[in-house]
């Protein structure tokens, strides 16, 4: 009997807060690869029609590109892994393995399980469908409220310090970087910037749970990362903004946290409210 496995492409609206949405199928087997992705268009596999990309998408663009580059993977008929010298053929199953690590970022693809029945070749394209339409089409996982003190005390320090006022000040500020051909769009809770980038703020509420921590830390630290390698951006000019009381600081993974992202940015902790004004109010001194 062949194995049949089946992957889902997913998308992360926002990288701190690290809530996936199901964007995709891929169904492979021995015999033959089938796949389905949001906006595609079902006669011209690769072609997005944009006016059907979900509203959750905050770049159109990098959709379409990492549509079109997942088609091309598996319409190949093997695949060099990260990293690796060995061509993998499709029919393997490794070849999953080496397109999963492929994306990072935003658009990932995530091993998703086994179908138990067999599967012939030309079964390939029904289960699919069905896969598609009960694990894309049907699952729209519910907007998670914000922490609105944290919010709310950020609004009233940008207000305080008159930062919110300066003329070059934005909100949702987009940040465009190349990430291994494919270019990726990082949208920040606020920047400085007039034609030129000078400052970037980031709001990054970290999770209760443990699991949510680590998966949050790593996106974030993947998206400074990507900025400060492709030269978008120094540590210096990355302001990561943290809510964090010295209970919560002790916790191992919020200290991991801290310590790695700090290391990578300027940590600014709202709990200090002298040291947030103060680094609000140099940043709002800027010609």
């Amino acid at each position: 009997m062949n194995t049949t496995k089946y992957l889902l492409a997913k998308y992360i609206p926002d990288m701190h807060r690290f809530e996936p949405r199901n964007i995709g199928v891929i169904v492979w087997s021995p015999l033959g690869i089938e796949a389905r992705f949001l906006a595609e268009n079902a006669q011209r596999p690769g072609e997005v029609d944009g006016r059907s990309i979900p509203a959750f998408v905050t770049s159109d663009s990098a959709y379409k590109q990492w549509v079109r580059y997942w088609r091309e993977a598996l319409s190949s008929a093997s695949i060099r892994p990260i990293g690796g010298s060995e061509i993998i053929p499709a029919s393997s199953p490794a070849f999953l393995e080496a397109l999963q690590k492929t994306s990072k970022g935003n658009f990932v693809i995530a091993d998703a399980g086994n179908v138990l029945d067999e599967v012939r070749e030309s079964d390939l394209a029904a289960v699919a469908n069905q896969l598609y339409s009960q694990l894309v089409l049907e699952t729209a996982p519910p907007e998670e409220a914000p922490d609105r003190s944290f919010e709310d005390r950020c609004d009233e320090l940008l207000v305080k310090t008159r930062l919110k006022a300066h003329r070059h000040f934005h909100d949702r500020y987009p940040v465009k970087c190349t990430v291994r051909g494919v270019e990726e769009e990082y949208v920040f809770s606020h920047a400085l910037a007039n034609g030129k980038l000078e400052l970037l703020f980031q709001r990054f509420p970290i999770p209760k749970r443990k699991g949510h921590i680590q998966k949050s830390r790593d996106a974030m630290a993947w998206t400074l990362e990507s900025l400060i390698n492709g030269k978008v951006v120094t540590p210096e000019q990355a302001v990561l903004i943290v809510d964090e009381t010295p209970e919560r600081q002790s916790e191992t993974e919020v200290d991991k946290t801290l310590r790695l992202l700090g290391g990578m940015s300027h940590l600014v902790n709202i709990q200090n409210p002298l040291q947030a004004e103060a680094v609000f109010a140099e940043a709002a001194k800027l010609p």
